[in-house]
């Protein structure tokens, strides 16, 4: 009834919890309180009337924020002016309440008491329910992370993970903290920034100590000095180093969420995953690059014996890159193609040096033993397991195909042809026209176009 909603309204308008007043939301039809409760996702407490008119609309609602809505944190009081102990009994066992009080009561002693008692239970229920999404965040966060193949993306998905779990409580996932992430790569004297949020998105590629104050910088330096993660009401702190040698710090501004929002031991768990995912994302990039120049010092073996003009391995494996990137392939097939282009002449170490180096006309048999390179270097290549490995065989036998079929040495025609064939294909008849060679000068641009 009206009245009731007045004296509860009246008796709460000075309630304080927790240094925060209440902000009472009223309903006189069990479709008005459903409509507050979709708009107002937070709601703590609902003291709620058994009896709406002659019906105990109160039960049926009650189980149907439960069960329909799927609301479980909310705390729920009943509230009667009769005393039916019958209906009481019913109320406390079969429905999902959390108090069952007469009204008299509340308005003569009990209201601060159950209004302090549900809020606290509220309070420390949600803290639990976070807690747990935040750990879900962190195991989804590690399998994200470990299969990141380049540190901006690494430390994106960082961002946005952090972000997400300092925001739970206010059920806002955007990217409203501040928060950046900086690397420092072997041999370099400053921090770079590589990610972005906030206030921070145009830092990107700006040295460290041009973005941050001299107070927020100096945090960076001791949570260096500790190799540990630094929290406080309004900042989190990290930083990371690896075996590698590559250096990383990863900076949000909380702006005093940081006591409210987030159990400080979940960061710190937080801090540990991304110290673990960026060890092994720095190892991979380590072997990745050793990988990356054994395949140019094998290629540049056998431009060295062909005397191919310099660096020509190096300028097919970016303009591979190029093709790959424009084609739309997969970042994962833009890499392999790049780093097995500079081999696609690897069995050209098997061709005579009298007939490479010839500066006149090849004769036809010299000419059919200069062809058999290719297979020469898919055979060299074709029974390794790995994907790179069998990249570069694919690319060693089909890089002198042709789309019209007239190549060699299958003559296979059209997307017969893979597509790592066709692109290193264009890529070294790009390069090869452009250089000057023992049999040739070098093409202008526009001829070769």
């Amino acid at each position: 009834d009206n009245f009731f909603h007045v004296i509860i309204k009246e008796a709460l308008k000075d309630f304080i919890f927790e240094g925060r007043p209440l902000e009472i939301l009223q309903a006189y039809t069990s479709q008005e309180a459903l409509r507050i409760l979709s708009q107002n996702k937070d709601i703590a407490l609902i003291l709620l009337d058994v009896y709406i008119g002659s019906e105990a609309i109160g039960l049926k609602l009650a189980k149907y924020i439960r069960e329909i809505v799927g609301n479980s944190l909310v705390r729920i009081i009943l509230m009667t002016s009769s005393i039916d102990n019958t209906l009481r009994k019913e109320a406390v066992v079969n429905y999902d309440i959390n108090g069952y009080e007469y009204k008299k009561d509340l308005m003569s002693k009990k209201l601060h008491t159950v209004v302090t008692s549900s809020l606290r239970y509220y309070r420390d229920i949600l803290h639990m329910y976070n807690n747990k999404k935040a750990m879900e965040e962190i195991a989804t966060t590690s399998s994200q992370l470990f299969g990141k193949e380049s540190i901006e993306d690494f430390f994106e998905t960082t961002l946005y993970h952090l972000n997400y779990v300092i925001n739970l409580y206010e059920d806002n996932y955007g990217f409203d903290v501040s928060s950046l992430a900086a690397v420092k790569a072997n041999g370099d004297n400053h921090f770079r920034v590589v990610s972005g949020f906030g206030k921070y998105q145009s830092a990107i590629h700006s040295p460290l100590e041009d973005v941050l104050s001299d107070g927020d910088y100096g945090l960076i330096k001791d949570a260096g000095t500790s190799n540990n993660c630094i929290i406080s009401e309004d900042n989190f702190v990290s930083c990371y180093n690896s075996s590698s040698g590559v250096e990383a710090v990863v900076f949000l501004e909380m702006d005093n969420k940081g006591e409210n929002h987030v159990n400080y031991d979940i960061l710190k768990v937080f801090h540990r995953n991304i110290a673990a995912s960026f060890e092994k994302l720095c190892i991979n990039m380590e072997i990745e690059e050793t990988q990356r120049e054994n395949l140019y010092i094998l290629g540049e073996l056998t431009e060295a014996k062909s005397e191919e003009t310099g660096n020509h391995v190096l300028r097919v494996s970016k303009y591979a890159k190029i093709l790959a990137e424009k084609y739309g392939l997969s970042k994962r097939d833009v890499m392999l193609v790049t780093m097995a282009a500079p081999i696609h002449d690897i069995g050209k170490i098997a061709i005579s040096d009298s007939i490479l180096l010839k500066p006149c006309s090849l004769t036809p048999s010299e000419w059919e033993i200069v062809k058999s390179h290719t297979t020469i270097g898919y055979n060299i290549l074709k029974n390794s397991n790995r994907d790179l490995l069998k990249s570069a065989a694919i690319i060693a036998h089909q890089h002198h195909e042709r789309y019209d079929g007239k190549g060699y040495p299958q003559g296979l025609k059209g997307e017969e042809i893979h597509i790592f064939g066709r692109i290193v294909a264009v890529a070294d008849v790009f390069d090869a026209l452009g250089s000057p060679r023992v049999y040739k000068k070098p093409w202008v641009l526009n001829d070769i176009l």
